[in-house]
């Protein structure tokens, strides 16, 4: 909190839920190499808000006697900082293992283990809940939410292989999901659920059929597989709504008689314009130049009545910044670009000698 106070900073984001990651981290004081726990949460849950569904916050063995996001929420305080509680939501393999028929299905009625599903009622009643516990019970700044969506059938948490070859296409139609409450629902907005599915049934089983090729008038894209299946672009317009649903609900909820801000990682989207108070993009890797026509298009999108905030993202590693200067001209570029904030990712895993950049290039804004 003093090194964060010192260099000019005025906000922490600070994880209370986190799904897992394999970690290098330059300036630990006694590791260099962290896994950290499956779908964790680094808080202590308040049990009665979550009496609506089966599903509880894991708590990170290394929390079970510590509250940390209740040390974060003090020292920040102290330090006058605020606090951003970046908060992982449907992404969460621990639980998706341990409840399967809660995840996202596929066409065949496989699991994603990673990803709970939105249209399962016990999901919504979590994510709601999960929120609900942070803002009240430790009174952050704001909630930053990460993975409140469908998640794609890629995740890289383990060996994946794919010897045929799916296109993009073809992964999209892998990740719809088919979990029964999903179509239930869908099915009770009168949209034909079982069509959709024996559309991406049909297509993924010709691409398994004749891979490493394709067949004749094989769909390229997923608008031309919709102008052929009408009930598909019915379903998936659902399943968006339903993503977008959460939100609002969170926001309706979830932050009742709480003065927390909502933050979501994602790009302007109007439909959630008046759900969240603020929307992020991002410029991993971008050059000054780069980063500033990326901000400024962004921000010539927004309607004029749009008064929330719009945060970028800059990544601390990987060569860029590749010095002081360049630092200085990303933050700079952020700023006149329209850019409301700057996040910095992260600090445990930037390399120390670009922490130590940070001061001088905040104090030259």
């Amino acid at each position: 909190m003093d090194w964060a106070s010192a260099v000019g900073l005025d906000t922490l984001c600070i994880t209370a839920s986190y799904h897992s990651g394999w970690l290098v981290q330059p300036h630990h004081p006694t590791r260099r190499l962290r896994w950290s726990e499956s779908g964790a949460a680094y808080f202590h849950p308040t049990a009665a808000l979550y009496s609506d569904t089966c599903l509880r916050p894991p708590v990170a063995s290394c929390a079970a006697e510590v509250d940390y996001l209740r040390q974060a929420a003090d020292l920040t305080k102290a330090a006058g900082l605020n606090l951003v509680a970046w908060t992982v939501g449907a992404h969460n393999t621990r639980l998706g293992v341990a409840f399967p028929h809660l995840t996202q299905h596929d066409a065949y009625g496989d699991s994603l283990p990673h990803a709970l599903s939105l249209g399962h009622d016990d999901t919504r009643h979590y994510l709601k809940a999960l929120v609900r516990d942070i803002a009240v019970n430790y009174s952050p700044y704001a909630i930053q939410l990460e993975g409140f969506q469908w998640h794609s059938v890629r995740h890289n948490h383990a060996h994946e292989r794919d010897l045929v070859g799916l296109s993009e296409l073809e992964q999209k139609l892998l990740s719809l999901c088919f979990n029964p409450e999903t179509m239930r629902k869908a099915e009770a907005a009168g949209i034909d659920a079982c069509a959709a599915r024996q559309a991406v049934k049909s297509t993924l089983d010709l691409a398994f059929a004749h891979a490493p090729a394709r067949p004749p008038h094989y769909p390229q894209t997923m608008d031309e597989l919709e102008a052929r299946n009408p009930e598909l672009q019915r379903y998936r317009a659902f399943l968006s709504q339903l993503a977008e649903s959460v939100i609002a609900e969170i926001y309706e909820d979830s932050l009742r008689h709480s003065s927390c801000k909502l933050y979501l990682q994602s790009r302007f989207t109007p439909s959630l314009r008046r759900s969240c108070d603020g929307f992020a993009i991002w410029a991993y890797g971008l050059p000054p130049e780069q980063l500033y026509d990326s901000v400024s298009s962004e921000m010539a999108t927004l309607p004029d009545d749009w008064h929330g905030e719009y945060h970028c993202y800059i990544r601390l590693g990987l060569g860029i910044p590749n010095s002081p200067e360049q630092l200085h001209e990303l933050l700079s570029a952020a700023k006149s670009a329209g850019a409301t904030g700057v996040y910095l990712y992260n600090y445990s895993e930037a390399p120390p000698a670009m922490l130590g950049w940070l001061q001088a290039a905040l104090q030259r804004l």
